[in-house]
C-alpha cells in the first residue's frame, strides 16, 4: 500500500513538473511577443526585445544612414520594407524593426505552442515552440523584472537551415 502511494505522489510530481515545464514565465514573453506582433502592437513587442535585441536595431538603422538614402532604400525595400526620404531621415531601430515585421506575411500565423522551456542559466532561458518548419528555440533573458525576447541569437529551425 505504502508502494502505491509513493508511485502514485512520483507521478504527480512527474506530471507537475512537465506541465510546469511549458509554464513558465519566459513561454508566457514568448506567447505574448507572438500575439504583440499579431495585433500589429509593434510598440509592445518593441518593448518585449531584450536592450541587446533593441542594440542590434538601432545599429542597423545607423549603418543605413551612414550609406544614405540612396543606397539603402533598394536594401530596404528588398526586405519589403521601403521608405520615404522623409521617414528614412527618422528612421530608428524601432521603426526598422516595425517595418520590416509589418510586411512579413508570416507574422499572422506565428505559432504560440510551447514544447518546452529550458533553463540554460538563472537568466536565460529557452523556450522552444512548434512551428510548422520544426521546433524553433527562442532565447528569453530575465533583467530583473520581466523575462525578454533576444533576437540577438535567433537561428531558423534546423529543417530551413539546412535548405
Amino acid at each position: 500500500m505504502l508502494s502505491k502511494k509513493v508511485t502514485c505522489f512520483l507521478i504527480v510530481v512527474l506530471l507537475i513538473s512537465v506541465v510546469g515545464c511549458t509554464n513558465h514565465p519566459a513561454s508566457d514573453s514568448v506567447k505574448a511577443f507572438s500575439i504583440a506582433l499579431q495585433d500589429s502592437a509593434w510598440t509592445n513587442a518593441w518593448n518585449m526585445l531584450t536592450p541587446e535585441t533593441q542594440i542590434a536595431w538601432d545599429s542597423t538603422a545607423v549603418i543605413l544612414h551612414q550609406f544614405g538614402y540612396v543606397e539603402s532604400s533598394s536594401v530596404l525595400e528588398s526586405l519589403n520594407s521601403p521608405v520615404t526620404e522623409e521617414e528614412f531621415l527618422v528612421l530608428d531601430g524601432e521603426m526598422l524593426f516595425e517595418r520590416m515585421v509589418s510586411s512579413a506575411p508570416e507574422i499572422s500565423n506565428l505559432s504560440k505552442s510551447v514544447r518546452s522551456v529550458e533553463l540554460a542559466d538563472s537568466v536565460t532561458a529557452l523556450v522552444t515552440i512548434a512551428t510548422s518548419t520544426g521546433n524553433q528555440i527562442i532565447p528569453v533573458k530575465f533583467d530583473g523584472v520581466n523575462w525578454l525576447i533576444d533576437l540577438t541569437t535567433l537561428a531558423p529551425p534546423p529543417e530551413i537551415q539546412s535548405e
